[in-house]
């Protein structure tokens, strides 16, 4: 007989009962069912979304298709930085665990707000899904469940890309008198230093994390993502105008020289979002109409100063 029932976690179990002399042959037929269990899951290759539900609950998602290598305007380094990840858990895992090596790796972006670190987990992400699993790791299923999500990405089966956005929401550092989601992170990154699992994280400002969390063997490579220069800038403008009305006729370079420094990404789309809202009927752009938003400051959202009553 088989009777299929649900643990205490909501996770599935299956359970075999035989006589005695039929136990070998149970376990042999419940192998079989979990490797053909894998081989069939839903879920691989899939994107899916980590959250945490009264236990883990995965959730397919759909990724954006927008954004690629070429419209995300960073730095090389960070591209090769995650490449060499991709490449350990894609194609020489099985070198790299043969010699005791361990395949696992782990990249931290870090870097202002709106300086692009999802958007380059998300060009990561539609990049790889299908031939990897992708789980967006949402921050209440980080702080309590992270171990749950490794041990599920290991039954699955194949590369899996793990993101953890702003991981700094839920893990800083132990002397922050808060060590829940520290505890939970470290405990995560050390299951498996042979799976083939990329750990794809970012935060605003590494130093409130832990540095046992950062060090080597649980993030391999750190990765700064600053502000873009205005060669980059103008790149970024170019990218974002290529296919709007009167692109053709702005000059990018005028425009990133009167951005001010520290301008994010994020400032510039919005730049080029109210430029695009304040031009006339025709809707077309103008290096003016795109110097007159720059100049206004009212693309970067700023509290007001003084108090109200």
């Amino acid at each position: 007989a088989i009777d299929a029932r649900r643990g205490g976690m909501g996770s599935a179990q299956l359970s075999a009962y035989v006589t005695p002399d039929h136990q070998d042959g149970a376990r042999l037929a419940l192998d079989r069912l979990v490797e053909r269990a894998r081989e069939l899951n839903p879920y691989r290759g899939r994107a899916l979304r980590a959250t945490n539900a009264g236990g883990l609950h995965l959730t397919v998602i759909d990724l954006p298709s927008t954004l690629t290598r070429d419209t995300v305007i960073i730095d090389d380094e960070v591209w090769r930085e995650i490449d060499l990840g991709l490449t350990a858990v894609r194609d020489r895992h099985h070198l790299l665990n043969t010699h005791g090596l361990g395949a696992r790796r782990g990249v931290l972006l870090c870097g202002p707000p709106g300086t692009g670190k999802s958007a380059v987990s998300a060009v990561i992400a539609a990049e790889v899904v299908g031939a990897f699993t992708v789980i967006y790791v949402e921050a209440k299923a980080g702080e309590h469940l992270l171990t749950a999500v490794v041990q599920e990405a290991q039954r699955l089966g194949g590369p899996v890309l793990l993101v953890l956005e702003d991981v700094d929401l839920w893990c800083q550092t132990r002397h922050s008198g808060y060590g829940g989601g520290l505890s939970e992170l470290l405990a995560a990154m050390d299951i498996a230093a042979e799976a083939r699992i990329l750990t794809l994280a970012s935060t605003n400002d590494a130093a409130t994390l832990d540095e046992a969390a950062i060090r080597t063997g649980r993030f391999d490579s750190i990765v700064a993502i600053g502000y873009p220069t205005r060669l980059d800038a103008a790149r970024i403008l170019t990218a974002l105008i290529s296919e709007l009305p009167g692109a053709d006729t702005v000059d990018t370079h005028a425009v990133a020289a009167a951005v001010p420094e520290q301008t994010s990404g994020s400032d510039l789309r919005e730049i080029v979002r109210r430029a695009v809202l304040s031009a006339d009927e025709t809707g077309q752009l103008s290096t003016e109409v795109l110097l007159v938003e720059v100049g206004s400051g009212r693309y970067r959202a700023t509290i007001p100063n003084g108090m109200y009553l």
